[in-house]
């Protein structure tokens, strides 16, 4: 729940987020602009660093405003490539996900 009391949007990301998903998921994050919002990346197989950008710079800015960003569930491969790249942002993965 939010801090209004409603459900977050859920933005699910498709299995490839690879360079040519990074602008469709940059507006997809946009489209969510002012609202509490989920993302589910419980089915990516294949991340890039942009897409990973483009998730904490939004994670940065809702947080900037006191909105919630979060991403869960999420998959393996996409936790195990955030660690790959050093990033543990709280913000984007709640601490029990980075295990």
């Amino acid at each position: 729940m939010s801090s209004d009391g409603t459900s977050p949007k859920v933005l699910k990301l498709p299995e490839v987020l690879d360079l040519n998903a990074a602008s469709r998921l940059h507006e997809q994050v946009l489209a969510h602009k002012g609202e509490d919002i989920d993302i589910d990346a419980s089915e990516v197989s294949r991340v890039g660093a942009q897409c990973i950008q483009v998730l904490l710079a939004a994670a940065r800015s809702w947080r900037a405003e006191e909105q919630n960003f979060r991403v869960a569930p999420a998959s393996d491969v996409f936790v195990k490539t955030l660690q790959l790249l050093g990033i543990s942002d709280e913000a984007l993965l709640p601490k029990e996900i980075l295990k």
